[in-house]
């Protein structure tokens, strides 16, 4: 009987390669294919950019994969859905090369044959195992389920860290490590359980979420690259809704600070000059040497609801000395978006410490509903500035992060439907240019675009898997017990 239904299956294996015809009709155009991978570049030992054609009148594909070497991967059925080995080998033996990617597709009947396009393949690899992020639904007044996730690159295989189903539905947030390395991590969870975890040094510690005398949570954090200090910022939040559909809703601060994190002493550093009573100051990260801290700042405005659109950020920045855990003196603007009419949020310094990214968008601090936010870069060597027009589109790009490398980016984006943000990945040359992007593929991609509720939010790359004792963290979310914060001015520790 096993052998039987072996035989049945070479048999109808045979029968459907044996079904391309030898007269088929080339046309002179690309395929519409979705995810659009014409012409992208790619690591090699990615997962494979499997995809389809979004057309009903099309019920089947005959794609072949070619390398300059001659080496061949092909794939037949309702998708293109490449053997992950294969593909492997593939761009593994053509790095620093390109693939020729034919499509063929049966159209009501007939075959046809589109217009070949490439792949090129980067000699810049992405060392990093994975990416993590948060997946979200596109809602507002409630949380809905959500979850922090971890991806393997290579492959398809999308693991949870933590979910808000066992935690009564509350919400996560900004999962942050150090450099990529989970070995420091923390995420912010608001609503009944509300608490900020911290992982340092093998412990994990669950803070209360808010310190009373500061008055707010611990939000948008970034790590000293010494492990020894988180910066976040501590924000009042609002929203309000629109009647436009490129413009949902709009997520303001009616106030917020900086503040540094020691997780040793469980202490907060709170310097007025980066808490100032004019300024809303956001989005903290530390320069991969950790000599400085760069920041986003605001001037504030009478009503931050009738006037939000007037509430532009500069980037900032402040030099930072390890030892005492001190901020500088002097406050320097970096980017002036102000005196442009825009705004400058989100700053994220690559890792060899040649260029800055960051998001321009009209108004605001919380672009990724912002259909005009765009990608810009600053050499920070000769402080130029320019926009990754390569990379951007018509909608909204937010919530970017670098590899460890340097050579590659990763970003939400709004460009396929403007609803849902998907996961986009760029690489970036020496001189700071970015390649057109790739999405993250999937295993099924049409039944993925069709079946798919949810948002892709604060990514970053993984160095490696995360592995938490999921269940001693839920009991212990779920536990009143709090670890409290002490509050230091800057007069104490200064």
């Amino acid at each position: 009987m096993k052998i039987s239904a072996y035989i049945l299956s070479i048999v109808l294996l045979l029968c459907g390669c044996s079904s391309m015809p030898d007269n088929l009709a080339k046309i002179d155009c690309l395929p519409e294919i979705s995810p659009d991978y014409i012409g992208v570049t790619i690591p090699a030992g990615m997962a494979p950019l499997n995809f389809y054609i979004d057309n009903d009148s099309i019920d089947r594909l005959y794609v072949i994969v070619r390398g300059e070497n001659g080496e061949e991967l092909r794939s037949q059925g309702a998708y293109a859905d490449f053997d992950i080995e294969e593909w492997h080998s593939l761009t593994r033996n053509n790095i620093n090369s390109s693939l020729q990617v034919t499509v063929r597709a049966r159209k009501e009947g007939e075959w046809i044959e589109y217009k070949s396009f490439p792949i090129f393949v980067s000699g810049d690899a992405i060392d990093e195992w994975g990416v993590t992020y948060r997946l979200i639904p596109p809602g507002y007044e409630t949380y809905g389920l959500m979850g922090l996730y971890q991806r393997d690159l290579s492959n398809f295989e999308e693991k949870p860290i933590i979910e808000n189903k066992h935690v009564d539905g509350d919400c996560m947030n900004c999962h942050t490590t150090n450099r990529t390395d989970h070995t420091h991590f923390t995420f912010h969870i608001r609503g009944e359980h509300g608490a900020t975890v911290i992982g340092h040094n093998g412990q994990i510690d669950i803070l209360s979420p808010r310190n009373q005398e500061l008055g707010g949570g611990m939000v948008y954090p970034f790590w000293h690259p010494s492990g020894k200090y988180v910066a976040y910022s501590t924000n009042q939040t609002h929203q309000n809704f629109h009647q436009l559909r490129d413009r949902r809703v709009e997520v303001y601060d009616d106030k917020s600070d900086i503040i540094i994190y020691n997780p040793a002493t469980q202490q907060i550093m709170l310097d007025s000059i980066v808490a100032t009573k004019e300024h809303l100051e956001n989005y903290p990260v530390f320069s991969p040497d950790g000599k400085w801290l760069y920041f986003c700042s605001a001037n504030r405005v009478d009503s931050i609801w009738k006037q939000y659109k007037d509430v532009k950020y500069n980037i900032c920045r402040i030099s930072f000395d390890e030892k005492t855990g001190k901020l500088g003196n002097q406050v320097d603007t970096i980017i002036n978006a102000r005196q442009s009419g825009k705004s400058a949020n989100m700053p994220r310094l690559s890792y060899d410490g040649r260029f800055m990214l960051y998001t321009i968008s009209d108004y605001g601090c919380f672009p990724i509903w912002h259909p005009e936010a765009d990608l810009w870069m600053m050499d920070l060597n000769s402080g130029a500035t320019y926009p990754l027009a390569d990379a951007n589109s018509a909608d909204a790009e937010s919530f970017h992060n670098w590899n460890l490398n340097s050579r590659w980016i990763l970003f939400t984006s709004r460009r396929d439907d403007g609803l849902y943000t998907q996961l986009y990945f760029a690489h970036i040359d020496k001189n700071g240019k970015a390649s057109k992007p790739f999405r993250l593929p999937q295993k099924n991609p049409k039944e993925y675009d069709i079946e798919s509720v949810y948002s892709f939010n604060t990514p970053d790359f993984a160095k490696s898997p995360i592995d938490l004792e999921k269940r001693d963290i839920y009991q212990r979310l779920k536990n009143t017990e709090r670890r409290n914060t002490t509050l230091i001015s800057r007069s104490s520790f200064r």
